[in-house]
Formats: C-alpha cells, structure tokens, sequence
C-alpha cells in the first residue's frame, strides 16, 4: 500500500498543437475520446488498480479537456465464466453494463489455465467462456470498443518454472487466443506478457532482489511493473509521446514555434530572457529521486514514448544559464543543451507538482469505486434502493470534477539569465 501511494502521484500528458499559438491539445488518433466511459474488466490484477489507475492518470492529464470516466471492474480469482463475485453474466450485469460503457477492456487468463500443463480441455473452456463473455457485451453494450489484454506473466525469470515449459508459456498461448478472438469481435487486442517480462529481464541484470519484487509473489506485479503494462496498452492505444514543445529564438527575441502551448510576453534582456508558457498538457511526475519510479525510468522506455516536454532556445551565446519557472530554480544548462533541447518532464517543474496533485485525486475517486464496487458485490446498501440515487455515484462524480479542475492548464512565467558573464542574443551555437 505504501508503494501505492507513492506512485499514485504520477501523471502524463501530451498532444500537439494545430495554430501557432493555442489550440487545446487535440486527441486524433487516440483510441479514447471525448466522453468515453471505460470499465476496466478482469481478475486480481485488474482488481490492484493500477495499470487501469495509471492509463486514467495519463489520460486526464494529457487530455485535460477531454473528460473521460474509468471505472475499474476487477475481482480477485476471476475467469472467463465468473468467480467469487458471482458468474460472468452477474458480474457483466452488475459491474459493467450499469456505467454504459463506450469502452470495455478485458484481461483474464491467470486463473483459467489452473497454474497447470495445458490441456485441451482448458483451452477449449477458456475459448468458449470468452466467446460467451464477448457475446454478452457485443449484446448489452453494442456499441461497445473492446480491447482484449494478453495476460500479464507468471514470473519465472527470477524464479524456476513451475513445471517443463512454464506457466507463462500457457500465458502466452492465452494470449494468441486472445488475439484471435479480438479478430472474430472486432475488437481490439494488446499483449501485456511480453514487456513485464522484458522489463523483469532488464532489472535482473541490475539486482537480481529488486528484480524479484517487480511481481512478488510470481503472479501479482507491483504498481512498477503496473507502468509498463500501462504503457504498453497505452502505445496499443496510439497514444501521443508530446506533452508539449517551445522553441525559442533567443537572437530575435520571439517564439519560433509551439505545439501545445501557448507562449506570449517573450522579451530579451542584456543577458536574460523572459516568457510566458501555457501548457495544455501536464508532464507525468516521474523522478529520478524516487528509487522505484527511477528504476521504472532504467527498466523502461516511458519517458521518451509517453513524457515528452520539450523546452528549446536557439541563438544563446556560450555559456552557462539558469533556468527558473515561477521563481523557482530549475536548474543551470548550458546554451548547447538549450540549442538540442531539454525535456522539462525529467526536472521537478510546477508542471510535475501539479500533475502529482492530480494524481492523488485518482487515487483516492479510484479508491471510492472499488469501495463501491465490493459494497455491490456483498449486496450493501448504497443507497439505490427503491428509485433513490445511488449516493457512491455523487461521490465518484464530485471527484471526479475535482480532478478535472485540478489538471486544468494554468500558465507560467520562465526565465533564462546567463550565470556569468555573456549576454543574451548572440550568434546561434553550432552544435
């Protein structure tokens, strides 16, 4: 849990900008839109709340004018016919066709394969419960988009396999089944299997203890390994790398271009340069002081797939400049850094603080809808009863409109001032 609360305060955002100045990041080509409502369907994994938790986190905060609504609909010891939350035409009926989904992800697997040697009789169990289970939803929510996830691993990296061929092997199998079945619906299909188990490939060759704890007790990963599952579903969503981009001219003292930002007010002193920045979107606030979003950054390509926030200035003279956004020290760059540009999303930006803000509101509405979720399941009164409202879902709601305040785009004074010596404005490096 307290891993989870260090990393629910991460964020990410991106799009690009179509007029020189403004225009609110634009979602073409993203797989959600404008007033999605997303369940996230499956079993424990699913049920931890993360990569749902992570997807959402990047969503509000890349699109924070789009407003789409996630609820999670994971229960522990889940497959494709149903478990302890009762069978999969009651869990369909009562965790997922009440929000009208326009979007409905599905991951299953770990538990249909009985942690066993394949037989015919599992896949043929498996495959007929999923199609059942497509079935139901192509029927109750027919206008329904569905991604199926290719399940995450059974860790047998850092562990032996369980038996000749390992577990996984069957994970991966689960997950071509999948992919076929995502063909016959028309859907869509994202193996998550293979980047965890790169990713736990990469961290065994740094520590091989830490690397053991990216999926603890073999089956469940930690919220780390959570990321790359949300990056890969993210990428198979054709997410935008772009948070935003602004280049600026330091010898003509005005803005060269901007994607996703808004930049005004750029004036150019003996040895300073000074502009107004707003960004439409917000950074995710991973950093490098924090070991296990740092070890996510070594085992990952997160950063430049998902978090890009690119600051750029031509024509400095040589020489050493502080960077301070709203007073506060950035840091010292060189005038060639600035010339290739920087990536603001690796800095601790008011950007980050605000992005992490939103986060914790996540975290916490995510909290009340499992809440929820388990009050349904154990038939608790909510408040839904004889025609009243439901008084959880004014809950979520509030929440939710908190959230979308929070990651509303805000503007920001930057400043350059040449450390010692050299005055800004001179003929543009050559690196």
């Amino acid at each position: 849990m307290q891993l989870k609360s260090i990393l629910c305060s991460l964020a990410v955002v991106s799009c690009w900008i179509i007029s020189p100045l403004v225009e609110p990041v634009s979602a073409q080509g993203f797989y959600l839109n404008a007033g999605d409502t997303v369940v996230f369907y499956g079993d424990s994994i699913t049920q931890q709340n993360f990569y749902n938790q992570w997807v959402e986190f990047y969503t509000v905060t890349r699109f924070p004018s789009m407003r789409v609504h996630f609820y999670g609909a994971g229960i522990g010891g889940d497959r494709v016919t149903g478990g302890g939350g009762g069978t999969v035409d009651e869990r369909l009926a009562r965790d997922v066709f009440p929000h009208k989904p326009s979007v409905v992800t599905v991951m299953l697997g770990m538990n249909d394969g009985n942690y066993t040697p394949p037989t015919d009789e599992i896949e043929a169990a498996y495959i007929k419960g999923y199609e059942h289970l497509l079935g139901s939803i192509r029927d109750h929510a027919p206008g329904a988009r569905i991604t199926l996830l290719g399940p995450s691993p059974l860790d047998e990296v850092t562990r032996p396999p369980m038996f000749p061929g390992g577990y996984n092997s069957v994970m991966l199998h689960f997950a071509d089944l999948d992919r076929d079945l995502a063909r016959k619906f028309g859907g869509t299909f994202v193996n998550l299997n293979p980047p965890v188990v790169a990713a736990i490939e990469k961290a065994q060759a740094v520590d091989p203890l830490v690397a053991k704890m990216l999926v603890p007790d073999r089956v469940h990963p930690d919220a780390t390994a959570h990321w790359v599952m949300a990056e890969a579903l993210l990428k198979g969503w054709n997410a935008p790398a772009l948070v935003s981009s602004v280049n600026i001219d330091a010898r003509a003292g005005q803005l060269a271009d901007a994607q996703n930002a808004t930049v005004h007010h750029v004036e150019r002193g003996k040895d300073s340069l000074h502009w107004t920045s707003q960004e439409e979107s917000l950074p995710l606030p991973f950093s490098q002081d924090n070991a296990t979003e740092a070890l996510l950054l070594q085992i990952s390509d997160i950063q430049q797939q998902l978090n890009q926030e690119t600051l750029r200035v031509t024509g400095l003279d040589a020489g050493q400049y502080n960077l301070t956004i709203d007073g506060d020290l950035i840091g010292p760059f060189l005038a060639e850094d600035l010339q290739k540009g920087i990536n603001l999303a690796d800095y601790r930006t008011p950007m980050r603080g605000q992005a992490q803000r939103v986060g914790w509101l996540i975290g916490d509405r995510d909290e009340a809808v499992y809440i929820h979720l388990r009050m349904h399941v154990r038939k608790a009164d909510t408040g839904a009863s004889e025609g009243k409202p439901d008084l959880l879902d004014a809950f979520e709601n509030s929440f939710e409109d908190s959230i979308y305040e929070a990651a509303r785009p805000v503007p920001h004074e930057f400043a350059l001032s040449l450390v010692a010596g050299e005055s800004v404005g001179g003929a543009p490096q050559t690196h």
